[in-house]
């Protein structure tokens, strides 16, 4: 039973690690060129990008989890 519970722990840690630099990717990719030609300051677009991320995550995500679930590789 507990090692159940600590692969149940590795499992989520790995995937939040994944998720965490995931969307700092694209966090970089869509804000990157706004905070280098200083039409939005860092602190900005770090709000909008917090707030934009989970948005997408929250009222999206699952119709792309049920998408991705489709898909047959």
């Amino acid at each position: 039973m507990e090692f159940d519970s600590i692969l149940k722990f590795l499992v989520l840690l790995v995937g939040f690690y994944m998720a965490w630099n995931i969307g700092a990717n694209d966090v970089s990719n869509a804000m990157g060129t706004s905070v280098g030609s200083g039409a939005l300051t860092m602190r900005r677009a770090v709000i909008l990008a917090a707030i934009f991320e989970f948005s997408g995550a929250y009222f999206v995500g699952s119709n792309v989890s049920e998408t991705m679930q489709k898909r047959a590789y």
